[in-house]
């Protein structure tokens, strides 16, 4: 019985030993520094997501990490296996491409088994392991046809199953849902991750979609310059982000500059355009902060004060998005905009120009030093 087969029936367990380290990677272009010292641990069955905006590094990390460039520092290690300098071939990775990169002139079937041919494996033995792959992503009924004929959802499943047919040490997929559209991609985005994590296969996922991110990791590298600046699960990543960049980049934020008045009992208090507002923290008294809140932190009405940091803003737009409904808000100056987000709570009457009082726990505020 092939993983494949096992998979359908039950999940792998995940090791406890990293199955993908990469240490002190660099890589040049020019003058241009990509990659600068990078390190990441990634365990068996893991599914790990690179995220951060475009120039940040990570096609180039996933390129390195296929063979299909060479780092000018570093190692990379798979298993027990010092890759660094093998080519891609030797590596036992797989790889979905952005594009797909599927062949026109070959059947299904012939798409899925290309990585099997290539290593010699037999006729039969590479027909049945074509039809678990197929069936696993439910296009065993297009084996046959060109793939030319299928829909982006239906090649984007053809180009996972060819690479996961030839059961890769690891999964490298380089922004596979960029083509498609939101439901088609939300619906695949649910279906690749049970599908990974019935087959235990380790994977690396790049995009710039920090909603994509979120739904389908075990943990987020967000990248920034070259670096990663916060390496976590969803939940850490979206609400304890290290950096004001994760901060911004994961989610919207009321974000207020303010300066450190004092720091009492694990508590800073701040002064900002819109008051004084507390935090958890220690920070010396005059230096230059950012507090910020989260929009469903943020609600209406005031709190008590040893609970609850309240403020008094201007409402200047609603927005009905279904599921929820987005207040937007500016503080007295106009500068500061505050967002909202509001949830099976009555919001009749309301209407742009009201003043009113917002509160969010104190222990939801969080706190950065400035730029």
């Amino acid at each position: 019985m092939s993983a494949l087969t096992a998979a359908t029936e039950a999940s792998v367990p995940k090791a406890a030993a990293a199955h993908l380290r990469i240490r002190q990677l660099g890589k040049r272009f020019g003058s241009n520094t990509v990659l600068r010292d990078l390190a990441l641990s990634v365990e068996q069955g893991e599914f790990v997501s690179l995220l951060g905006p475009s120039g940040c590094g990570k096609t180039t990390l996933l390129r390195l990490i296929a063979g299909l460039m060479l780092p000018d520092t570093g190692t990379i290690t798979i298993g027990d296996r010092d890759l660094t300098r093998t080519p891609p071939h030797k590596r036992n990775v797989g790889v979905v491409f952005q594009n797909y990169a599927l062949f026109p002139h070959l059947t299904v079937a012939e798409n899925v088994g290309f990585g099997l041919r290539n290593r010699k494996m037999a006729a039969a033995e590479r027909k049945r392991r074509v039809a678990e792959a197929l069936e696993l992503v439910r296009m065993q009924e297009f084996a046959e046809r060109s793939v030319t004929v299928l829909s982006g959802g239906q090649q984007q499943r053809i180009a996972v199953a060819r690479a996961i047919v030839v059961e890769p040490a690891i999964l490298l997929l380089d922004e596979p849902f960029s083509a498609l559209d939101r439901k088609l991609r939300e619906t695949m985005q649910i279906e690749l991750r049970h599908i990974l994590r019935n087959l235990g296969i380790t994977s690396i996922f790049v995009t710039h979609d920090q909603d994509e991110a979120l739904v389908m990791s075990d943990r987020i590298a967000v990248m920034n310059q070259g670096q990663i600046e916060h390496f976590g699960p969803p939940g850490d990543i979206y609400t304890n982000p290290k950096s004001l960049f994760v901060l911004e980049f994961v989610g919207q934020s009321t974000r207020l500059p303010g300066k450190v008045l004092q720091t009492i009992t694990g508590r800073v208090e701040v002064e900002t355009p819109l008051g004084h507002i507390r935090a958890p923290g220690s920070y010396l008294p005059g230096s230059r902060v950012v507090v910020a809140a989260r929009p469903e932190a943020i609600t209406l009405g005031e709190g008590p004060a040893g609970e609850f940091n309240t403020i008094k803003a201007t409402l200047t737009d609603i927005v009905y998005l279904g599921a929820k409904t987005q207040l937007h808000f500016h503080g007295a100056a106009q500068d500061e905009a505050i967002q909202v987000d509001v949830a099976r709570l009555p919001i009749g009457g309301l209407a742009p120009g009201a003043e009113l009082s917002l509160r969010w726990r104190i222990a939801d505020t969080m706190l950065f030093p400035a730029p």
